[in-house]
């Protein structure tokens, strides 16, 4: 995908090295755009899907995610039983730290922070069997906190436990028989009022999903990348999107989003009678790893071949229906994969 790779070129040649919060440093822009162009045949084949050439990316692990988000989950554990990593390092980072093992050895190999170490391997192997095999650990550090599926799905919510104390107290000595898990605010479902008006508003220009909510920020291991997006079905028979996202890890994370948002188009055109028309990918601060150079200069020397067709296997009105077997890829011939650390 040639605008992906113009844009890796500008963050390296026009970019500005900067600190940031996980301490590896990157070269960074602020804002760029893109537009990915979509088209559907009559048979329900869609072409100009954009899952990238230039590196493989991992499909099942994109259907995966998206789906995890769409059915409002926010703990790993059901990501882990599929032997989908995407989240693992960020509740694995925080047990680490939590339980004092954090500084007991070296995370990186070198200076550079070019790989993780072995032990750091060995001992992120044994968390992710333990998120596995052990309910209880998983219920205490698998969860991210309210982030992409809590917002997707019950965007505001609040349980008696996240109220603060001074006001939980009170509540609770007026109802005693309220459980901290129980809901005092109830959330709004996005992603159902986003079906709703693409049906039956389709001129309406509101149709918007925020997952940003700085109340709810502090507590999550990180705050929804991708946190705002705008849908149009005002052109007949087609739907279109654009989404912002606030910070871009250029390397691992944009390929990842761009095939994860498209396939959300694609099939919320599916359940809704459209066709997927334009991705109009807005990026805040997107930046490149420091560590992350090397893998990005490889991939610039690689032509970019032309993108894949994707078509969905299944006729149903309900989002949550689709499975992986569903998804039909064709002419998908990338280069092979490139692995980098990712900075947490």
């Amino acid at each position: 995908m040639q605008q992906y790779l113009d844009m890796l070129s500008t963050i390296l040649e026009e970019g500005h090295d900067t600190g940031d919060r996980t301490g590896v440093g990157t070269r960074s822009l602020p804002g760029y755009s893109y537009q990915i162009k979509m088209q559907m045949d009559d048979d329900g084949t869609v072409h100009g899907y954009p899952l990238l050439t230039t590196k493989k990316v991992f499909l099942r692990g994109t259907f995966e995610e998206l789906m995890w988000k769409l059915r409002g989950e926010t703990n790993i554990r059901s990501l882990v039983k599929k032997d989908v990593n995407i989240w693992t390092e960020w509740p694995f980072k925080a047990w680490l730290e939590e339980t004092n093992q954090a500084r007991n050895f070296e995370w990186y190999v070198d200076d550079k922070k070019s790989d993780y170490s072995n032990e750091w391997k060995k001992l992120i192997n044994e968390f992710k069997h333990l998120i596995i095999e052990d309910h209880e650990f998983a219920e205490e550090w698998g969860n991210l906190g309210p982030t992409y599926g809590h917002h997707m799905r019950n965007f505001g919510q609040k349980l008696l436990k996240d109220i603060p104390q001074e006001y939980s107290g009170a509540i609770s000595a007026i109802y005693p028989y309220l459980d901290p898990n129980d809901t005092i605010i109830p959330g709004i479902d996005q992603i159902a009022a986003v079906i709703d008006s693409i049906r039956n508003k389709p001129e309406d220009r509101r149709i918007i999903m925020s997952l940003w909510n700085p109340y709810d920020n502090k507590n999550t291991l990180l705050p929804p990348c991708p946190c705002f997006y705008q849908f149009f079905a005002n052109q007949s028979g087609y739907l279109h999107m654009n989404v912002y996202q606030r910070s871009c890890d250029s390397f691992l994370g944009v390929p990842f989003n761009d095939s994860q948002d498209a396939l959300l188009l694609i099939l919320l055109a599916k359940i809704t009678g459209r066709k997927p028309g334009t991705f109009t990918h807005m990026f805040g601060d997107v930046h490149i790893y420091n560590n992350h150079f090397n893998q990005v200069k490889l991939q610039l020397t690689r032509e970019p071949r032309p993108l894949p067709s994707i078509r969905i296997n299944r006729e149903t009105n309900n989002l949550l229906d689709f499975q992986f077997e569903d998804l039909e890829l064709t002419d998908y011939n990338p280069y092979g994969a490139i692995k980098a650390p990712v900075a947490v």
